[in-house]
């Protein structure tokens, strides 16, 4: 059984390693197109990478069987550091964003916005929320709020949703692992966005 288990840890990182590079949202907006089948489960990565104050993003997506099972989603604040090596000092090093709530709504009927999951995450960098099941053919918007961490003026936060139309107990270890390959992309790609300059 353990053995077996393991083997599933390696292939869904695998998995996931050719799957980061393949679809992500920088912004948020419709992820619909960013859904990549995992074995047997939907996967989408999101995120914001141009946070300049407190933010509310949505991500928009609609069900469609088979990607109608239970799930979970979750986001990371990127981590970086700031201020320098001036008359300061070494500067400060720690998360972009502080998390106030993850929720998932199902937005089919305009007028009647109905919660699937919440999470209230205030004062976290990172947040975790589930869901029993998605109906096919609605609509679901999956709300990020927060605001920037202290003494930052920009920054970022990645994410990822997991729909299992079978859940078992090695998605919840296939979300995590989901999750930490994302904010390594988030990281490497803002490493090269960010080298410095010598004059």
């Amino acid at each position: 059984m353990k053995n077996s288990i393991s083997k599933m840890v390696i292939a869904v990182m695998v998995c996931f390693v050719f799957g980061v590079g393949v679809a992500k949202a920088s912004t948020p907006g419709p992820i619909d197109a960013d859904f990549v089948l995992n074995n047997s489960s939907y996967h989408a990565n999101f995120g914001n990478n141009s946070i300049t104050g407190a933010f509310e993003d949505h991500y928009t997506f609609t069900a469609i069987d088979p990607m109608t099972g239970s799930g979970g989603f979750s986001a990371i604040s990127g981590f970086s550091g700031f201020g320098g090596f001036g008359l300061g000092g070494i500067g400060q090093i720690g998360f972009d964003v502080i998390f106030s709530s993850l929720g998932l709504w199902d937005v089919t009927d305009s007028s009647n916005h109905v919660l699937v999951s919440d999470r209230t995450v205030n004062g976290f960098i990172l947040g975790f929320g589930g869901f029993s099941g998605l109906t096919n053919g609605h609509n679901y918007d999956l709300v990020i709020s927060g605001e920037l961490g202290n003494g930052r003026t920009s920054g970022s936060y990645s994410g990822n949703i997991e729909i299992a139309p079978v859940p078992e107990p090695e998605f919840y270890v296939m979300l995590l692992v989901g999750l930490v390959l994302v904010v390594f992309a988030a990281r490497s790609t803002r490493r090269s966005a960010y080298q410095p300059t010598y004059g």
